[in-house]
């Protein structure tokens, strides 16, 4: 799997100058730190965050009072506070 994202140039720089100290000045030493420190951030996250196989299912009904209230993108947002009140 392939992930892309962004990063502030100061994080970035550190990022790539630990990652070369402990893994070398070599082919593949980003993408064995990048492992490394999302393995350790998915490990440190609490452990009732439900396992989501229909993430919809969760949010199913709960939304429905805004029913052409609000757009698309606003119900998201709705749906994320609703999610991270119940399990965060």
């Amino acid at each position: 799997m392939v992930l892309k994202f962004e990063l502030e140039d100061e994080l970035e720089h550190k990022f790539r100058e630990t990652a070369m100290k402990k893994y070398g000045y070599m082919k593949g030493s980003l993408q064995k730190a990048s492992r490394e420190a999302l393995r350790n951030w998915v490990n440190q996250q609490p452990s009732k965050i439900p396992k989501v196989d229909d993430p919809f299912k969760l949010v199913e009904g709960i939304l429905s009072h805004l029913k052409g209230e609000k757009t698309s993108v606003q119900l998201q947002h709705e749906a994320k506070k609703l999610w991270a009140k119940k399990y965060l």
